[in-house]
C-alpha cells in the first residue's frame, strides 16, 4: 500500500541545515494498523507528513498503491490526497464557522460529489463515530473529543485507502481518547489501513506493527503477534 526508500528530509534556516529524516525505508501493507512511536524530536510527525504527501521530502522515494509520487505534478498530488488519503490531526483542523456536517461534507464537494449525496455520506460518517446528534453544531459548541470524532468522520467519509493520524489523542482526556481509539479499532476491523503517530505507549498494543524512530531513523520494527 505504501513504501518509502531512503527517505530524507532536511530543513533549512538561512545557511543552517537540520536533517530530520536520515534515510528511512518503510513498508505498509494493505489493511495494516501501524503505530509510529518515538521521543519528541525523533522525526515521527515529519515522517508521517512526507509519506502522506503533505510535505515534500528532500530526497528518496515514496510509492502509494504502486504509484511513484515523485512523478506526480502538484495538482496531481492534491487530487491524489483528496481521493486516496484521510487525515486526522491533534488540533482537529476544523473550520470554526462551519457545522459538523458542513466540515465533513466540504472535501466531498471538492471531489465533485453531488451535494445531496455528499450530505448523506457526511451524515452517515458522523453517525458512525457517534455524532448523529451533532450534525448542526459548530466546533466551539462541541467538546474536544467530539471535535476529534468530527475530524475522523471527515477523514473517512470518502473511504480513503490510507488513514493517517498524527497524535489524534494528544489534546484529549482519557475518556475521549478511548472513544477515538475505539473508532480506530473498528475501522481497522473493517479493513482500513491506518498509520498513526503517537507518544502514548498504551496504544502500541492495539497495532499490528510498531515502528520506533530515534534521531531520524527507524531503530526497531515490531510485529504484534496478538493481531
Amino acid at each position: 500500500m505504501i513504501q518509502t526508500k531512503d527517505l530524507v528530509k532536511t530543513f533549512k534556516d538561512g545557511e543552517a541545515e537540520t536533517k530530520v529524516l536520515k534515510g528511512i525505508d518503510f513498508r505498509a501493507e494493505n489493511g495494516e494498523f501501524i503505530v509510529i512511536m518515538g521521543r519528541s524530536g525523533s522525526g515521527k510527525s515529519t515522517f508521517l507528513y512526507q509519506m502522506s504527501l503533505l510535505d515534500e521530502p528532500t530526497s528518496g522515494q515514496i510509492k502509494i498503491n504502486g504509484k511513484d509520487t515523485h512523478d506526480m505534478k502538484p495538482e496531481e498530488k492534491i487530487l491524489f490526497r483528496l481521493t486516496n488519503c484521510g487525515y486526522v490531526f491533534q488540533d482537529y483542523a476544523l473550520l470554526p464557522e462551519l457545522t459538523a456536517v458542513e466540515n465533513v461534507v466540504l472535501p466531498l464537494l471538492m471531489q465533485n460529489i453531488d451535494k445531496k449525496k455528499a450530505y448523506a455520506i457526511a451524515k452517515e460518517a458522523l453517525t458512525k463515530v457517534g455524532l448523529a446528534h451533532r450534525f448542526d453544531n459548530i466546533p466551539s459548541h462541541m467538546s474536544g473529543g467530539e471535535q476529534q470524532r468530527t475530524s475522523i468522520a471527515r477523514a473517512i467519509a470518502h473511504k480513503p485507502k490510507i488513514l493517517f493520524a498524527d497524535e489524534p489523542t494528544a489534546n484529549l482526556d482519557n475518556e475521549s481518547s478511548k472513544a477515538v481509539i475505539d473508532i480506530f479499532k473498528d475501522l481497522h476491523k473493517d479493513g482500513q489501513t491506518i498509520i498513526m503517530v503517537t507518544h502514548e505507549e498504551q496504544y502500541a498494543d492495539m497495532a499490528q506493527k510498531i515502528i520506533r524512530l530515534d534521531d531520524g531513523k527507524i531503530i526497531s520494527e515490531t510485529v504484534n503477534k496478538k493481531k
